[in-house]
């Protein structure tokens, strides 16, 4: 269970720092600049919360795609304007 929990936690950060240079690359930012980061770190925040808790919700019966409705609008309400529009690209 220890190497699986590990495996996890390694992925987690992958993904992260995924997003992160994604974020840099899309906004130009410095390598200096924390806010790729700390808006990345929201976006890791935001899935595993939201994983986490549709997958409890889910073992109570109630389907996915209802909670994770509910669960964003949540979420959505916790954020601030900076991070729910950072990086964000025009309509294509």
């Amino acid at each position: 269970m220890a190497a699986l929990k590990a495996r996890l936690w390694y992925l987690q950060q992958e993904v992260l720092q995924t997003v992160v240079a994604t974020l840099r690359e899309d906004t130009g930012a410095s390598e200096d600049d924390p806010l790729p980061l700390l808006v990345g770190g929201q976006i890791a925040w935001i899935e595993h919360a939201l994983v986490g808790y549709v997958s409890q919700e889910m073992m109570k019966g109630r389907k996915a795609v209802d909670v994770s409705h509910d669960a964003l609008d949540e979420i959505e309400g916790l954020l601030s304007d900076q991070v729910l529009n950072y990086a964000r690209r025009g309509a294509e």
